[in-house]
């Protein structure tokens, strides 16, 4: 938090600009993520130092735009998880890197005393917040629809499991046994696999297409 007050220029003990705005909690957040993701080696630490500058970037936009509270801490919390716990944590750095150095630069020239202070000195460096803030929501975006894909393949693979543990059973699951099963039940069985075969061979071949 005092290196937080010490980028906008603030006194490192002015603390009351950090309840005031209301995001006391996000610095536990990010303390968190910065012990996880970060070790003691030098070129580590230059990384933590540069991923340090973009959260209190993040932070400053929050302000600007009224996020606060626990859903300012949900953010941060999957700033966390979905950039900084990621290979694009670096390029995120590089990405914002001198918007984050202009608006900390700005933020010392002014005199920032009071919460107040900060929110019309933000106010007056809107086009940099703004900026900013937007290459932060495409991140954060491309993120979860990454997340989203992940989950969707994890699903198919999990069916594939189970029909692969299926088939090293003999066909039937648990303690059923064939005798307990009809010939009618066993043609629909069929039908169904047949169906089965004939939709994996036309997704295999729809993702062979995009591939290509």
């Amino acid at each position: 938090m005092k290196k937080f007050l010490e980028f906008i220029g603030a006194s490192e003990n002015n603390f009351n600009i950090i309840k005031e705005s209301k995001v006391w909690s996000l610095f536990y957040e990010m303390g968190k993520s910065l012990s996880k993701n970060f070790g003691d080696d030098p070129e580590s630490q230059v990384r933590k130092n540069e991923t340090m500058n973009s959260y209190f970037g993040v932070i400053l936009y929050q302000i600007h735009v009224g996020v606060s509270g626990n859903t300012a801490r949900t953010h941060i919390r999957e700033y966390g998880k979905n950039i900084v716990n990621s290979v694009d944590n670096e390029d995120f750095n590089d990405d914002v890197a001198d918007m984050v150095d202009d608006l900390s630069e700005s933020l010392q020239d002014e005199e920032i005393h009071t919460t107040s202070d900060l929110m019309q000195s933000l106010t007056d460096e809107n086009e940099t917040v703004e900026e900013l803030g937007d290459t932060f929501d495409t991140y954060m975006r491309n993120a979860r629809n990454s997340e989203s894909v992940d989950k969707f393949i994890r699903n198919i693979k999990q069916n594939v499991k189970y029909y692969h543990d299926l088939n090293e059973d003999g066909g039937l699951i648990g303690s059923l046994r064939y005798n307990e099963v009809s010939e009618d039940q066993l043609k629909e069985l069929q039908k169904y696999m047949r169906d089965l075969n004939q939709l994996s061979k036309e997704l295999f071949s729809k993702y062979g297409d995009e591939i290509r």
